[in-house]
């Protein structure tokens, strides 16, 4: 028996596509706070921590480590939600195809099968 493919429906995709990218940037996010907290450089050289005193500071008050950390988080509740709310979907959806084939199956009539058996007449 081949097996079906599943197929995903758009705003399928587009949660789990969503759920990458906020993944991806909290990501960034992290590195670019460890490679402000390691770069050996002078403190007024560090371009990382000048730009995170810049704008994301005054922003949420909060450096790029800990902003990323919190983004990852958000993806992985997206995700986890998607892929929840979507499975039991494709459970409802499967259940609903048994029972349609299960009512189907009584609907129809079963065909009695029979054997032909050639009979021979024997001359004497």
């Amino acid at each position: 028996m081949p097996i079906k493919k599943a197929k995903l429906k758009k705003k399928e995709i587009f949660w789990y596509a969503l759920a990458g990218v906020i993944a991806v940037t909290g990501l960034v996010f992290v590195v670019f706070g460890i490679i402000g907290d390691h770069l050996p450089v002078l403190a007024s050289d560090n371009w990382v921590r000048n730009s995170e005193k810049a704008w994301l500071i005054p922003w949420i008050h909060m450096g790029y480590r800990y902003f990323g950390i919190i983004l990852v988080l958000i993806a992985a509740f997206v995700a986890m939600l998607s892929l929840t709310l979507f499975a039991r979907e494709g459970d409802r959806d499967a259940e609903r195809n048994l029972r349609r084939a299960q009512r189907l199956a009584i609907e129809q009539e079963p065909v009695a099968e029979a054997e032909v058996v050639a009979e021979t007449k024997e001359e004497n």
